[in-house]
């Protein structure tokens, strides 16, 4: 239940046959085109059921807990809080290329006015370079749980490529080469490092994003607010809410789980692999339209109907 391991990662640098020569690192980004596995995955649905166990992950991270607890927008405005996320951060990937250039730069520029002392006297700031960077490598190993939970098993080529898509949308977002890992193995040897050394077991945030009521404490969604009372709202989303919790859990690295000590009961390990069961079997009846936030399946319809538009310069 955790991602794949720094032996495994040693063993798919290199597909077996093949040679293959790591990303391209250049001061000009290259924007991931339609056809690209980060396309296919990103927007999914499927993609949000390991994007919680990211942001733990994230948080757990002293900077970025100092950042965040200053509004505490993820537990008093979630709802603006995602919104904002999926209009800043999905249009890096799913937007024509020079749109996708520009939201990279975009993203980045707002990053650089977050910054303060947070309640303990604790200066921080979101360009802190390990910690905008440790965002950004959350994202390689969620997208490999994905996978090996919830998705088709990834071929050596295809775990090449992701992770060379992994290094190039790093670009985008001006993370520097010497901050990104420049073969799996490395990456696996930061990441690991990273928990083990830097990330706290408990803090405000984690404290906050653990505790299995999260989701039902969240305010009434704008779309029902006025006509679903309070109540209502929080009775109707404390089982997902708990279900949530449980996936979280079973989806973080077992490192980290067992530094936070965060603890896999025997229910909740029944209750994990019987819902990993369930969407193995249903996700690939969903209609393609359907498996996608609106946002990325508007880009891929784009895409199809104005390839011309999604064509990069020869000399790029």
């Amino acid at each position: 239940m955790t991602a794949l391991t720094q032996a495994d990662a040693a063993r798919t640098d290199t597909p077996r046959g093949q040679t293959r020569q790591p990303g391209k690192t250049s001061d000009a980004p290259v924007p991931l085109l339609p056809g690209s596995l980060t396309w296919r995955d990103f927007g999914t649905h499927l993609f949000t059921l390991v994007l919680p166990q990211a942001f733990i992950l994230q948080v757990a991270h002293p900077v970025i807990n100092s950042a965040v607890t200053v509004e505490k927008k993820y537990l008093y405005d979630p709802w603006g809080r995602a919104r904002g996320s999926l209009e800043l951060l999905w249009p890096v990937v799913y937007s024509r290329p020079d749109r996708a250039i520009a939201m990279g730069h975009k993203l980045r520029e707002l990053h650089r006015q977050i910054k303060g002392t947070d309640a303990r006297g604790h200066k921080f700031h979101a360009l802190d370079p390990e910690a905008y960077s440790w965002v950004h490598l959350t994202g390689f190993a969620a997208t490999m749980t994905l996978h090996e939970l919830f998705g088709a098993p990834l071929s050596a080529e295809e775990r090449a490529r992701h992770f060379d898509e992994w290094k190039q949308l790093g670009a985008l977002l001006g993370i520097k080469p010497r901050f990104i890992p420049q073969t799996e193995q490395a990456y696996w040897q930061e990441y690991n490092r990273i928990i083990e050394q830097r990330l706290d077991a408990d803090n405000e945030a984690l404290r906050d994003l653990l505790d299995k009521d999260h989701f039902a404490k969240w305010p009434v969604h704008p779309a029902l607010e006025g006509k679903l009372p309070r109540w209502l709202w929080r009775l109707l989303m404390t089982a997902p809410s708990r279900m949530a919790h449980i996936i979280t859990k079973a989806t973080l690295p077992e490192r980290f789980r067992e530094k936070a000590g965060l603890r896999l009961s025997g229910t909740d390990r029944f209750i994990f692999r019987a819902f990993v069961r369930l969407v193995r079997t249903l996700h690939p009846l969903v209609p393609e339209k359907y498996r996608y936030l609106p946002l990325a399946w508007e880009a891929i319809e784009d895409a199809r109907q104005h390839p011309q538009a999604y064509r990069l310069p020869a000399n790029t």
